[in-house]
């Protein structure tokens, strides 16, 4: 995310400014489209023009659950104002309606979820290509030995070859030593010809969101600050700094 945020201290007022702040709004007035001229960013400035404002900037890309092109949604980011680091959540209720954002004294943590085989299409891939085997009994094997390799993988040490629908979700290459362990777990299942035309199959599926990638998926949590583990004498002692207490 980038650009710029203003924050009105007195207010907790957010405006995110971008290069769309000063583009006109096209309105349907009586059976035609009519612009509208419209300076969002003069109008914000102008509502806060006599508070305290300080300019926020953007640490981190949003994050939520919900698929990239979701229009309607909530999400997450990092900003800070030069000296504080903290959580943004920016959200709206209708597709028309302008973001909302809310300021969280916290931090976004990450943290590693699961580790998948896309089997299903896999299996039809082999089905849709024609393989020999692809109407025997063997493919179970295939899809097994996939299977519990990459049960057996880090995500810490996955390399990510192309991101899925959400923030959360990422398609990993499987690395050459892993494709050796599946095709090893094969041998008893598979002559060597048909090994062969595994090791081509998973090479040429192995890339970008191919369907022998493994699907990482990612949760998030919000971590609040916590207030109350502040003693009182602490913030007596932090408020002489700035002013004298009877």
């Amino acid at each position: 995310m980038m650009g710029t945020l203003i924050h009105c201290l007195e207010c907790n007022a957010i405006m995110h400014m971008t290069e769309w702040d000063l583009l006109p709004h096209y309105a349907w007035d009586e059976e035609e489209i009519r612009e509208v001229e419209q300076d969002d960013r003069k109008a914000f400035l102008h509502s806060h023009r006599d508070h305290i404002k300080e300019k926020l900037t953007p640490l981190t890309p949003p994050i939520s659950d919900k698929p990239y092109t979701e229009p309607v949604k909530t999400c997450y980011f990092e900003a800070t104002n030069g000296t504080k680091r903290f959580v943004i959540k920016k959200w709206r209720t209708k597709i028309d309606d302008p973001f909302t954002y809310e300021i969280i004294d916290g931090s976004i943590e990450l943290t590693n979820g699961t580790v998948q085989a896309q089997t299903e299409a896999i299996k039809k891939q082999l089905q849709a290509e024609h393989a020999p085997f692809s109407t025997e009994k063997k493919i179970p094997f295939f899809i097994q030995a996939i299977h519990e390799e990459v049960e057996t993988l880090d995500p810490e040490n996955l390399e990510v070859s192309a991101e899925g629908k959400t923030p959360l979700v990422s398609y990993c290459q499987l690395r050459s030593n892993c494709v050796d362990r599946i095709l090893t777990r094969c041998q008893d299942n598979f002559n060597q010809h048909e090994l062969n035309m595994l090791r081509d199959f998973i090479n040429r599926h192995n890339e970008y969101d191919g369907v022998m990638t493994a699907v990482a998926t990612k949760k998030f949590t919000i971590k609040r600050r916590d207030q109350q583990g502040i003693s009182p004498h602490a913030v007596r002692a932090a408020l002489r700094s700035v002013m004298p207490l009877p």
